[in-house]
């Protein structure tokens, strides 16, 4: 079987591991330096840059996911339709909107950290600010990729940035240029994305033919692109880091720092889960449209492969936080083993969220994602009102995880008004239980064994243990054997290895192996 296939499973696996492959540098880079730029600059200098990065990566976020998830949309839509030339037309609207947006957007905000900005942070505020352009900038085209069912157009081009991010903050470690250098290294390493993911895609889109977009889709993609505003928004608050306002007003830079490098290292948590939902995103905005009888089987063997890979990443870090913040960050961010084991555990349901998000925008009803974003806003704040004046960072973990676990919940119900399929709930138990199970020897080795022999050692233990619970609690189904050989085969050799031992474990070879339909 090829990299790339034409169905749906062919295409999902593709995407996998193109996006997987971009998502694992990421994470591993990102974690990385995050640790030693932790290090460096101590709780309340990390602090301070958190909270302004913060408000940066709201309106990146917000401005660039709008216009982007319209352009995915109607240019899936139309090539769907063999439509290429509307489709066309559609990414350069959008890529037009898009600059303007972003230019404007950059100026204001250089003007607000001009007039209101702390003068020892200005210029690394400034130079945050300016990220935003090539920040924002690279969504359209990254999603036009998207679009196409390929990402590895995307992952090429990431890749330029995480060098160049890698190789600024290295250099600033070394000369000590402190949070202008660290701001350098997000405005420089996004400059080289956005380049890089231009050029290819407007060379291949001059290959197609240009059509006029009538007014009517041009009206369409307009109120999807404010209802998109809005939803990132609201996302912005519910998924992302909204408490930080509440605690720099509330409690101490240090509390910020807990909550920062545990929502961080939560999110990391979720690399595979983002992965395989972002790829299945992918070829369900799609498949929604060409066939909505496929929906079903997508969804739930989707949902089966995410509650595979979730629990023993989430459940096993919170039994094994305590090792992981002193290993890494030190005595210095030990306020912060709370605020993780809280983190772990509530980021669980949040793998599950690009699927009814995708079926949702596939339907055209964002409208409807958005007022359930609004309800889920008002109660995320209200918690963090409650919770982060008396608790801290703590309660801002507690507030932000149980208003996305109740979100998750509402789009799931929202999603399936307009979709039929069906949710894997015996697997899910099934794998709980191995989850849960696995997540206790690791903290029993973790305790039994400090510093780095015994996390290393618990995290071994555990991978062990997690697929002999898998095959006892029976979580797999035989089906499942021929869907997973392929990822089997894109590892690298030692990894392939273990990765085929432990699946014919858990699902032994029949007398003779079929291929997929």
């Amino acid at each position: 079987m090829g990299l790339k296939s034409t169905n749906a499973a062919g295409k999902i696996l593709h995407n996998s591991f193109w996006y997987g492959l971009e998502t694992l540098m990421e994470t591993f880079v990102f974690l990385g330096t995050s640790i030693a730029v932790a290090r460096y600059l101590g709780p309340e200098k990390l602090g301070y840059f958190s909270y302004i990065n913060f408000f940066v990566t709201v309106v990146t976020r917000t401005s660039g996911i709008g216009l982007a998830s319209a352009t995915r949309k109607y240019m899936s839509e139309f090539l769907a339709l063999d439509r290429p030339g509307t489709a066309r037309a559609v990414y350069y609207l959008a890529y037009r909107y898009q600059l303007l947006g972003a230019i404007t957007i950059t100026i204001l905000g250089l003007a607000g950290v001009f007039f209101f900005g702390e003068p020892a942070y200005k210029l690394m505020s400034a130079i945050l600010i300016s990220s935003i352009i090539p920040g924002v900038m690279s969504w359209v085209p990254a999603q036009a990729n998207s679009a196409f069912e390929d990402v590895s157009k995307n992952t090429l081009s990431a890749f330029g940035y995480i060098l160049t991010y890698l190789t600024v903050i290295l250099l600033t470690l070394h000369f000590h240029w402190d949070l202008v250098g660290v701001a350098s290294a997000l405005l420089v390493g996004r400059l080289v994305e956005v380049l890089l993911r231009t050029a290819p895609l407007h060379a291949r889109l001059r290959t197609l033919p240009l059509d006029v977009l009538d007014d009517g889709t041009i009206g369409r993609i307009r109120r999807f692109c404010l209802q998109s505003i809005g939803l990132q928004l609201l996302t912005s608050v519910v998924w992302d880091r909204s408490e930080m306002v509440f605690l720099r007003a509330f409690s101490s830079l240090e509390q910020v720092a807990f909550y920062s490098v545990s929502f961080g290292l939560a999110n990391n948590l979720l690399l595979v889960p983002r992965t395989f939902g972002g790829a299945t995103g992918i070829t369900l905005m799609v498949e929604s449209g060409r066939d909505p009888t496929r929906v079903d089987n997508i969804v739930r063997n989707a949902s089966r492969f995410l509650l595979l890979v979730v629990f023993p990443v989430h459940l096993g870090a919170a039994a094994i936080t305590s090792q992981i913040i002193r290993v890494t960050y030190g005595t210095k961010y030990v306020g912060a083993i709370p605020v993780l084991i809280i983190a772990s555990i509530l980021a669980i349901p949040r793998a599950f969220q690009e699927i009814p998000e995708t079926l949702l925008r596939a339907a055209d009803q964002q409208k409807r994602l958005l007022y359930c974003y609004i309800a889920i806003g008002i109660l995320n704040l209200t918690l963090d009102a409650l919770f982060i004046p008396r608790y801290g960072a703590v309660g801002a973990a507690w507030g932000n995880g149980l208003a996305q676990s109740i979100g998750i919940v509402v789009i799931w119900q929202a999603a399936k008004h307009f979709y039929r399929f069906g949710l894997p709930i015996g697997t899910a138990i099934r794998l709980f239980l191995a989850g849960a199970c696995m997540s206790v020897i690791a903290w029993f080795v973790a305790r039994s064994l400090p510093g780095v022999p015994g996390l290393v050692l618990a995290i071994a233990t555990a991978a062990v243990s997690y697929v002999f619970l898998v095959k006892l609690f029976q979580g797999l189904q035989p089906s499942d054997r021929i869907r997973l050989l392929p990822i089997g085969q894109r590892l690298p050799g030692p990894a392939r290895g273990l990765f085929s031992t432990a699946l014919n474990f858990i699902i032994p070879a029949p007398t003779e192996e079929v291929a997929p339909s």
